[in-house]
Protein backbone atom coordinates (compact mmCIF):
# COMPACT_ATOMS: atom_id res chain seq x y z
CA UNK A 1 0.00 0.00 0.00
CA UNK A 2 1.37 3.39 -0.94
CA UNK A 3 2.04 5.59 2.02
CA UNK A 4 -0.38 8.45 2.53
CA UNK A 5 2.02 10.59 4.55
CA UNK A 6 5.53 11.76 3.78
CA UNK A 7 6.36 12.76 7.34
CA UNK A 8 9.83 11.99 8.60
CA UNK A 9 9.02 12.11 12.30
CA UNK A 10 8.79 8.75 14.07
CA UNK A 11 5.69 7.93 16.14
CA UNK A 12 7.44 8.58 19.45
CA UNK A 13 8.32 12.14 18.33
CA UNK A 14 4.76 12.76 17.17
CA UNK A 15 3.56 11.47 20.54
CA UNK A 16 5.82 13.89 22.43
CA UNK A 17 4.63 16.84 20.34
CA UNK A 18 0.98 15.90 20.80
CA UNK A 19 1.32 15.24 24.54
CA UNK A 20 3.07 18.57 25.07
CA UNK A 21 0.36 20.42 23.16
CA UNK A 22 -2.40 18.68 25.11
CA UNK A 23 -0.74 19.56 28.40
CA UNK A 24 -0.22 23.17 27.33
CA UNK A 25 -3.83 23.46 26.16
CA UNK A 26 -5.31 22.39 29.50
CA UNK A 27 -2.81 24.40 31.54
CA UNK A 28 -3.55 27.52 29.46
CA UNK A 29 -7.34 27.46 29.83
CA UNK A 30 -7.64 31.25 29.61
CA UNK A 31 -6.15 30.94 26.10
CA UNK A 32 -6.15 27.22 25.13
CA UNK A 33 -4.84 27.65 21.58
CA UNK A 34 -2.51 24.57 21.66
CA UNK A 35 -5.51 22.21 21.70
CA UNK A 36 -6.24 23.23 18.10
CA UNK A 37 -2.91 21.66 17.05
CA UNK A 38 -2.60 18.69 19.43
CA UNK A 39 -4.56 16.11 17.42
CA UNK A 40 -2.78 16.61 14.09
CA UNK A 41 0.23 14.47 15.14
CA UNK A 42 -2.18 11.72 16.27
CA UNK A 43 -3.74 11.62 12.80
CA UNK A 44 -0.21 11.16 11.44
CA UNK A 45 0.45 8.33 13.89
CA UNK A 46 -2.81 6.74 12.73
CA UNK A 47 -1.36 6.70 9.19
CA UNK A 48 1.72 4.87 10.38
CA UNK A 49 -0.33 2.46 12.49
CA UNK A 50 -2.34 1.60 9.40
CA UNK A 51 0.58 1.29 7.01
CA UNK A 52 3.04 -0.97 8.84
CA UNK A 53 3.20 -3.98 11.12
CA UNK A 54 3.58 -1.98 14.35
CA UNK A 55 -0.13 -1.24 14.68
CA UNK A 56 -0.42 -1.80 18.43
CA UNK A 57 2.85 -0.02 19.22
CA UNK A 58 1.70 3.05 17.31
CA UNK A 59 -1.74 2.82 18.88
CA UNK A 60 -0.08 2.81 22.29
CA UNK A 61 1.51 6.17 21.43
CA UNK A 62 -1.97 7.53 20.66
CA UNK A 63 -3.20 6.13 23.98
CA UNK A 64 -0.34 7.68 25.95
CA UNK A 65 -0.91 11.04 24.31
CA UNK A 66 -4.60 10.93 25.24
CA UNK A 67 -3.65 9.99 28.81
CA UNK A 68 -1.66 13.22 28.86
CA UNK A 69 -4.71 15.04 27.51
CA UNK A 70 -7.16 13.81 30.11
CA UNK A 71 -4.67 13.97 32.96
CA UNK A 72 -4.14 17.59 31.96
CA UNK A 73 -7.90 18.07 32.22
CA UNK A 74 -7.55 16.99 35.85
CA UNK A 75 -4.74 19.55 36.32
CA UNK A 76 -2.24 16.66 36.50
CA UNK A 77 -3.68 15.51 39.80
CA UNK A 78 -2.49 11.91 39.76
CA UNK A 79 -5.29 10.82 42.07
CA UNK A 80 -7.36 10.93 38.86
CA UNK A 81 -4.97 8.74 36.86
CA UNK A 82 -7.47 5.86 36.67
CA UNK A 83 -10.20 8.11 35.32
CA UNK A 84 -7.79 9.65 32.81
CA UNK A 85 -6.69 6.20 31.68
CA UNK A 86 -10.27 4.97 31.23
CA UNK A 87 -11.15 8.03 29.14
CA UNK A 88 -7.95 7.68 27.10
CA UNK A 89 -8.67 4.01 26.34
CA UNK A 90 -12.26 4.84 25.43
CA UNK A 91 -11.31 7.55 22.95
CA UNK A 92 -8.37 5.58 21.53
CA UNK A 93 -11.04 3.21 20.24
CA UNK A 94 -11.99 5.96 17.77
CA UNK A 95 -8.61 5.45 16.08
CA UNK A 96 -8.74 1.65 16.36
CA UNK A 97 -12.21 1.45 14.81
CA UNK A 98 -11.12 3.85 12.07
CA UNK A 99 -8.24 1.51 11.17
CA UNK A 100 -10.57 -1.50 11.07
CA UNK A 101 -13.09 0.33 8.89
CA UNK A 102 -10.33 1.60 6.59
CA UNK A 103 -9.04 -1.95 6.09
CA UNK A 104 -12.53 -3.06 5.07
CA UNK A 105 -13.73 -0.06 3.06
CA UNK A 106 -10.49 1.24 1.59
CA UNK A 107 -9.11 4.70 0.90
CA UNK A 108 -12.59 6.15 0.35
CA UNK A 109 -12.72 6.30 4.14
CA UNK A 110 -10.91 9.52 5.06
CA UNK A 111 -9.62 10.85 8.36
CA UNK A 112 -12.91 12.67 8.81
CA UNK A 113 -14.22 9.30 10.00
CA UNK A 114 -12.17 9.61 13.19
CA UNK A 115 -14.07 12.82 13.94
CA UNK A 116 -17.37 10.99 13.58
CA UNK A 117 -16.20 8.22 15.92
CA UNK A 118 -14.84 10.68 18.51
CA UNK A 119 -18.05 12.74 18.52
CA UNK A 120 -20.14 9.59 18.69
CA UNK A 121 -18.12 8.45 21.71
CA UNK A 122 -18.79 11.76 23.44
CA UNK A 123 -22.50 11.35 22.74
CA UNK A 124 -22.52 7.83 24.20
CA UNK A 125 -20.70 9.02 27.33
CA UNK A 126 -23.18 11.88 27.63
CA UNK A 127 -26.03 9.37 27.67
CA UNK A 128 -24.43 7.28 30.43
CA UNK A 129 -24.93 7.90 34.18
CA UNK A 130 -21.33 9.08 34.63
CA UNK A 131 -21.77 12.15 32.43
CA UNK A 132 -20.93 14.49 35.33
CA UNK A 133 -17.50 12.90 35.74
CA UNK A 134 -16.75 12.71 32.01
CA UNK A 135 -14.28 15.10 30.42
CA UNK A 136 -15.46 16.32 27.03
CA UNK A 137 -13.03 17.95 24.65
CA UNK A 138 -15.23 21.04 24.54
CA UNK A 139 -14.55 21.54 28.27
CA UNK A 140 -11.14 22.98 27.47
CA UNK A 141 -12.91 26.07 26.09
CA UNK A 142 -15.08 26.55 29.16
CA UNK A 143 -13.40 29.88 29.98
CA UNK A 144 -13.84 31.19 26.42
CA UNK A 145 -17.63 31.29 26.19
CA UNK A 146 -17.43 34.44 24.09
CA UNK A 147 -15.95 32.24 21.32
CA UNK A 148 -18.84 29.78 21.46
CA UNK A 149 -22.14 31.64 21.11
CA UNK A 150 -22.82 29.64 17.93
CA UNK A 151 -23.12 26.47 20.05
CA UNK A 152 -26.71 27.57 20.64
CA UNK A 153 -27.29 26.04 17.20
CA UNK A 154 -24.96 23.02 17.41
CA UNK A 155 -25.06 22.09 21.07
CA UNK A 156 -22.27 22.40 23.65
CA UNK A 157 -20.22 19.66 21.98
CA UNK A 158 -20.13 21.57 18.72
CA UNK A 159 -16.94 23.04 20.21
CA UNK A 160 -15.42 19.55 20.06
CA UNK A 161 -16.07 19.46 16.31
CA UNK A 162 -14.41 22.86 15.94
CA UNK A 163 -11.26 21.63 17.69
CA UNK A 164 -11.09 18.35 15.76
CA UNK A 165 -11.82 19.92 12.39
CA UNK A 166 -9.06 22.51 12.79
CA UNK A 167 -6.67 19.71 13.71
CA UNK A 168 -7.73 17.65 10.71
CA UNK A 169 -7.04 20.52 8.30
CA UNK A 170 -3.67 21.13 10.00
CA UNK A 171 -2.84 17.46 9.49
CA UNK A 172 -3.76 17.80 5.81
CA UNK A 173 -1.48 20.84 5.61
CA UNK A 174 1.75 19.48 7.07
CA UNK A 175 1.50 15.71 7.53
CA UNK A 176 -0.29 14.36 4.47
CA UNK A 177 1.71 14.52 1.26
CA UNK A 178 3.42 17.73 0.23
CA UNK A 179 2.73 21.07 1.90
CA UNK A 180 -0.39 22.68 0.43
CA UNK A 181 -1.16 26.38 0.87
CA UNK A 182 -4.87 25.75 0.29
CA UNK A 183 -5.09 23.49 3.35
CA UNK A 184 -3.16 26.07 5.39
CA UNK A 185 -5.65 28.77 4.44
CA UNK A 186 -8.53 26.46 5.32
CA UNK A 187 -6.89 25.66 8.68
CA UNK A 188 -6.56 29.35 9.54
CA UNK A 189 -10.13 30.10 8.48
CA UNK A 190 -11.51 27.15 10.48
CA UNK A 191 -9.53 28.25 13.53
CA UNK A 192 -10.46 31.92 13.44
CA UNK A 193 -13.87 32.22 11.77
CA UNK A 194 -16.04 30.56 14.48
CA UNK A 195 -14.53 32.70 17.23
CA UNK A 196 -15.04 35.90 15.25
CA UNK A 197 -18.55 34.93 14.15
CA UNK A 198 -19.45 34.28 17.78
CA UNK A 199 -19.24 38.00 18.55
CA UNK A 200 -21.91 38.69 15.94
CA UNK A 201 -24.36 36.01 17.11
CA UNK A 202 -27.25 37.28 19.23
CA UNK A 203 -27.68 34.04 21.22
CA UNK A 204 -25.50 32.83 24.09
CA UNK A 205 -23.27 29.77 24.26
CA UNK A 206 -24.69 26.55 25.69
CA UNK A 207 -22.97 25.94 29.04
CA UNK A 208 -21.89 22.48 30.18
CA UNK A 209 -24.35 22.65 33.09
CA UNK A 210 -27.25 23.10 30.66
CA UNK A 211 -26.12 20.10 28.62
CA UNK A 212 -25.81 17.89 31.69
CA UNK A 213 -29.20 19.01 32.98
CA UNK A 214 -30.88 18.20 29.66
CA UNK A 215 -29.48 14.68 29.50
CA UNK A 216 -30.13 13.99 33.18
CA UNK A 217 -33.70 15.25 33.42
CA UNK A 218 -34.74 15.70 29.79
CA UNK A 219 -35.39 19.38 30.47
CA UNK A 220 -33.54 22.59 29.73
CA UNK A 221 -34.23 26.23 30.45
CA UNK A 222 -33.59 26.85 26.75
CA UNK A 223 -36.56 25.73 24.68
CA UNK A 224 -34.68 25.44 21.38
CA UNK A 225 -31.91 23.41 23.01
CA UNK A 226 -34.51 21.12 24.59
CA UNK A 227 -35.84 20.35 21.11
CA UNK A 228 -32.55 19.74 19.32
CA UNK A 229 -30.16 18.66 22.10
CA UNK A 230 -26.61 17.81 21.04
CA UNK A 231 -27.26 17.86 17.32
CA UNK A 232 -23.67 17.39 16.14
CA UNK A 233 -22.76 14.43 18.30
CA UNK A 234 -26.12 12.70 17.85
CA UNK A 235 -25.81 12.93 14.08
CA UNK A 236 -22.22 11.68 14.27
CA UNK A 237 -23.35 8.69 16.30
CA UNK A 238 -25.81 7.62 13.60
CA UNK A 239 -23.24 8.14 10.84
CA UNK A 240 -20.73 6.09 12.84
CA UNK A 241 -23.21 3.23 13.19
CA UNK A 242 -23.71 3.17 9.41
CA UNK A 243 -19.96 3.18 8.72
CA UNK A 244 -19.27 0.38 11.22
CA UNK A 245 -22.13 -1.74 9.86
CA UNK A 246 -20.82 -1.33 6.31
CA UNK A 247 -17.34 -2.36 7.46
CA UNK A 248 -18.69 -5.41 9.29
CA UNK A 249 -20.76 -6.48 6.29
CA UNK A 250 -17.72 -6.12 4.02
CA UNK A 251 -15.60 -8.10 6.49
CA UNK A 252 -18.13 -10.94 6.64
CA UNK A 253 -18.56 -10.94 2.87
CA UNK A 254 -14.80 -11.21 2.28
CA UNK A 255 -14.51 -14.10 4.76
CA UNK A 256 -17.17 -16.04 2.87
Amino acid sequence: MAKESNISLPPWALFLISAALFAAGWLMKPFPLPIFFAFAPLFAIADQARENDDFWINTEFILLSLVSCFLGAFAFNFSHIVGALILAITFTLSFVIYTFCFQQLGSRLGKFTILFFWLATEYILLKLPWRNETIFLADILILKKEWLNWTAHTGYLGATLWILLTNLFLYMTIFKGSFHKGWLVLTIITLIAPAIASYFVDVKAIPRTEMIALYESGKSTLSQYTKQGELITRTSAWISVVIILLALVKNLTVKK
